[in-house]
């Protein structure tokens, strides 16, 4: 186990790694010294030697829910604009991805089986369906589709996450490693995603067969949900953890750690969208040109455009994975990132209590 779990107070017991929540409930001591050889391969996350453990747990057990986290207090020494402040996170989220450009290759391929599994979803169900019932059926299709678009997307997240996890553990992994990471996971995602797209489905099912009053429900339950999973990904690349306990540590992790910050992870994903505009320019530009130089434009704007999503893509999962380890106490100290910007990103104004 890296030096940084133990001060954390990670635990170890029968070759199974534990948060110090669980290690906690199960009155292990955080361990000390190096794992033993046969434990250097733990949790998914490739390429780890003896003394350079992965956080994650093995397959095949799910422990008990964490007790609830205490709250980040508010910093009062933090008085800079928000602005400002939106603008040092995008810069240390992007510096991450400089120095390691492997991670956009997850969102990048993410993004593209989305589109290619999009694509042929519409396909099948514009072939399949009369004039009559088009959109019934492209309804219905996009709820089937949802299940393989998410799994894609939350499998990306993960892999992400392990290549991150053994950058900030010292540990240089490769993307084939992340992919490695990912499958050791892959009974836990799938469920996740079952989990996911039921819950999408059943409020869509809503939304479109309910009156104006009961869509208004599913708005709210909607956002409530997207909030409680915000940290799925991380969770699911470090613990073991069933479907619903899986919910319940992204919720507790988001209420009590995250929840009044939520401007930090909405500032750079609005900031980020600024890096769309000169492609959507030349999107625009190419379709009105005619020729040679409107398939140019086209084409740079399109691909430009692609590289800027999965950017913003990267450096939204990168923050949230080093808010997590902040979180539950792991190392963060080789990132960018401040102790006072992930536990308080946003101080109250002057003048508010």
């Amino acid at each position: 186990m890296t030096r940084g779990l133990q001060l954390a107070g990670w635990a170890l017991d029968h070759g199974q790694t534990f948060c110090p929540a669980c290690a906690r409930e199960r009155n292990l001591n955080a361990i000390e010294g190096e794992l033993p050889e046969a434990d250097a391969h733990i949790g998914g996350m490739p390429g780890a030697d003896a003394e350079q453990g992965s956080p994650g747990l093995e397959h095949g057990h799910r422990p008990a829910a964490a007790e609830p986290l205490a709250p980040f207090p508010v910093s009062a020494a933090l008085r800079e604009p928000r602005g400002r402040r939106t603008s040092r996170l995008l810069r240390a989220s992007f510096s991450v991805l400089r120095e390691d450009p492997q991670l956009l290759v997850f969102p990048a391929v993410a993004m593209a089986l989305t589109l290619v599994l999009g694509a042929v979803a519409f396909a099948l169900s514009v072939s399949h369906g009369g004039s009559r019932n088009a959109k019934d059926v492209i309804f219905f299709a996009s709820l089937v589709a949802a299940y393989p678009i998410t799994f894609v997307s939350l499998y990306c997240g993960v892999a992400l996450a392990a290549v991150l996890a053994g950058r900030l553990d010292g540990r240089p992994l490769t993307a084939r490693d992340g992919w490695l990471a990912a499958r050791e996971r892959i009974g836990i995602i799938a469920a996740w995603t079952l989990m996911v797209c039921t819950v999408g489905a059943v409020l869509r099912l809503i939304e479109r067969y309910v009156p104006l009053g009961a869509k208004i429900l599913v708005a709210i339950v909607d956002l409530s949900w997207t909030l409680a999973t915000m940290f799925a990904v991380p969770v699911l690349a470090y613990e073991n953890l069933g479907p619903t306990e899986v919910l319940r540590r992204s919720s507790q992790i988001f209420k009590q750690r995250w929840g009044t910050q939520l401007v930090g992870t909405v500032g750079i994903s609005v900031a980020s969208v600024f890096m769309y505009v000169p492609f959507i320019v030349l999107l625009f530009v190419g379709a009105a040109s005619a020729g040679a130089t409107g398939v140019l434009f086209t084409i740079l704007g399109g691909a430009g455009l692609f590289a800027a999503i999965a950017a913003q893509t990267a450096m939204d999962q990168i923050f949230r994975v080093f808010v997590y380890r902040s979180a539950v106490g792991l190392d963060t100290t080789a990132g960018p990132f401040s102790q006072s910007d992930l536990q308080a990103p946003f101080a109250r104004r002057r003048g508010r209590r």
